[in-house]
């Protein structure tokens, strides 16, 4: 078995593969879903050809830039991680996941996001990450934040020629993926969240003073549903960006046109003021980790990609050690104590605001923080 890189003329039969593994006659091709794993270009994803030539399994690289404040993470999106029944119980996953490993070292990442948590993946020093909460939004708590928020607002849905003003909306924020207009419109095209759902994706712009200043994406139920059993799964949202009011009053608007039991909405920790509004309609809010596993392709990157959030004393406390067989672990020296880490603590202290790491970082350290991994750039 060849286990090499998948060529640009190879990436249609890689998502022919994936079609015949995940998808139901009544879904869309994963090709279609993720264009920036099957498009046409410059391939980042690995795969098992058999001596003939066929690919029998797979497994997607994306490259991505998350910006937090000032700092730029490398990082790769894992997914679409797939073998032929044929030809699996040949360690071919495994294998593959290697080469994606170093493949992300040679490119300079610090980090890989996983869309998942398989055996595979944990055994391989894939860790969970992160803090998320997940508020449940029911027609109470749509109508609270209407009857709040609506004086000077107008709701509609999104319209082409609306691109430009979401993407600033986008690159304003302080945590965020990098991207353009035109990667943001394939990806809105693409919309891999509500397909994997079995719901339809509805995007909407809320504007004030004349301008858009807001906009939600979220997989919802058709508005002519009829089922009650399909009624009862809950609408999820996607993707968000804005000023805060306008996203919750969008995310409402979308709750009552398309009505569903409740609406997920999974808010990544430092946004605080839009979990406060969902607090305050009587929407509950449950927490839980990030969506799906990370690995630190290199402790090094990661730390100097994150170096301009980090404080000045954080190098003369903070040591990174490897060990003959390769093996990383972390040591912060506080004073006259100690702590040693492996990846899953250096996670933990660096991303997840509950870290019962966090007394022996720096005073004034924050807690870094990441967008949710199940939005729109979902792999």
């Amino acid at each position: 078995m060849n286990i090499r890189k998948v060529l640009p003329h190879e990436l249609g039969e890689a998502a022919a593969l994936s079609d015949f593994v995940f998808r139901q006659p009544d879904q869309q091709s994963m090709g279609r879903l993720f264009p920036y794993l099957f498009d046409p270009g410059i391939s980042q994803s690995y795969g098992a050809f058999t001596e003939e030539g066929k690919i029998v399994a797979f497994m997607g690289l994306v490259p991505e830039v998350i910006r937090v404040g000032s700092a730029r993470l490398c990082v790769f999106g894992l997914g679409s991680v797939c073998t032929h029944p044929d030809y699996r119980g040949q360690n071919l996953a495994s294998k593959l996941l290697e080469e994606c490993m170093e493949h992300a070292k040679r490119s300079g990442a610090s980090l890989v996001f996983v869309s998942g948590d398989r055996s595979l993946y944990m055994r391989s020093g894939c860790q969970y990450f992160g803090h998320v909460h997940s508020a449940a939004l029911n027609h109470s708590a749509a109508r609270s934040l209407q009857a709040g928020i609506a004086d000077g607002w107008t709701v509609r849905n999104m319209e082409p020629e609306d691109i430009f003003a979401v993407t600033e909306l986008f690159a304003s924020a302080q945590v965020g993926y990098e991207q353009g207009p035109a990667q943001l419109l394939a990806l809105l095209g693409a919309s891999p969240i509500p397909d994997i759902y079995r719901l339809n994706p509805q995007a909407l712009v809320a504007i004030k003073g004349g301008r858009v200043q807001a906009f939600a994406l979220a997989a919802v139920h058709s508005a002519d549903i009829q089922s009650t059993t399909a009624s009862e799964e809950p609408s999820r949202a996607v993707e968000w960006a804005g000023d805060i009011q306008g996203c919750a009053l969008l995310f409402a608007e979308i709750y009552n046109r398309f009505p569903s039991k409740h609406m997920i909405l999974p808010i990544p920790w430092q946004q605080e003021e839009l979990l406060r509004l969902l607090q305050a309609s009587g929407a509950e809010v449950t927490d839980g980790r990030n969506s799906g596993t990370v690995w630190i392709a290199d402790a090094s990157s990661l730390l100097n990609q994150c170096s301009s959030l980090l404080p000045d004393s954080w190098g003369s406390i903070f040591r990174t050690n490897v060990s003959l067989d390769q093996e990383r672990s972390y040591t912060i020296t506080k004073g006259d104590r100690e702590l040693q880490l492996d990846d899953s603590g250096l996670l933990s202290l660096l991303f997840d605001p509950k870290s019962p790491h966090k007394p022996m970082a720096p005073e004034d350290f924050k807690t870094i923080p990441l967008p949710y991994l199940s939005g729109l750039h979902f792999v």
